[in-house]
């Protein structure tokens, strides 16, 4: 995203990657919960600087877009932080997983409460295995050693995928968001015409807030 004159933050690169897992929540969750991260890397200062009207309203437009795009099909990664097997992993699309881990800290946890298909588990695995293998590769096939993972494709098989992992995820995401949104409009939806009100009234649901 082109970043607004006064900013004091992040780099772009590392938005990109914030906003991304900030899309691919799997519940509704308030802007303020994650914009400090794109000031501060995730790190709480004493000195803490916050976002501005103007700065919000430049971020949160480039997160809707991402959004439009990986619904329409066609979200790519910016060529700044798209992955170029001769260059390498470049300092910006570092800076991409590096954002996209700092806020995938809030996300998680969304996802643990959910009832998810083998397939979307493994999309996911491997989203967050490739975003740790872009921040530093090293340390984390290291660590993949140790726990006995090696079955795993070679890190340039994976980099390349990042877009399509993404798309997958995030849409899984909006999958569960849109379910949960159903529930909220409805919530008698489990509810039979001849069951017991939930309103506790003592009559058939049919006799009372079913009428």
């Amino acid at each position: 995203m082109t970043l607004p004159a006064d900013w004091d933050g992040m780099p772009a690169a590392f938005i990109e990657g914030a906003l991304l897992a900030a899309n691919a929540n799997p519940k509704p969750l308030v802007p303020e919960a994650w914009l400090p991260v794109l000031i501060n890397g995730g790190v709480v200062e004493e000195d803490q600087k916050d976002v501005t009207d103007e700065q919000k309203k430049a971020i949160l437009s480039h997160f809707q877009m991402q959004y439009q795009y990986i619904k329409a099909g066609e979200y790519e990664l910016p060529k700044s932080v798209a992955w170029n097997e001769e260059d390498g992993v470049s300092e910006s699309l570092g800076h991409f997983a590096e954002g996209f881990l700092s806020v995938w800290p809030q996300i998680e946890p969304n996802w643990a409460d959910q009832a998810i298909s083998d397939g979307t588990m493994r999309m996911l695995s491997a989203l967050i295995t490739t975003m740790m293998l872009l921040l530093d590769e090293e340390d984390t096939l290291a660590q993949m050693k140790e726990a006995g993972m090696t079955s795993l494709p070679a890190p340039s098989d994976l980099y390349p995928q990042v877009s399509l992992m993404i798309g997958e995820v995030v849409m899984a995401a909006d999958e569960m968001q849109q379910g949960a949104c159903a529930q909220a409009v409805n919530p008698y939806k489990e509810t039979g015409r001849n069951d017991a009100c939930l309103c506790n009234s003592g009559k058939k649901f049919k006799q009372c807030c079913g009428k």
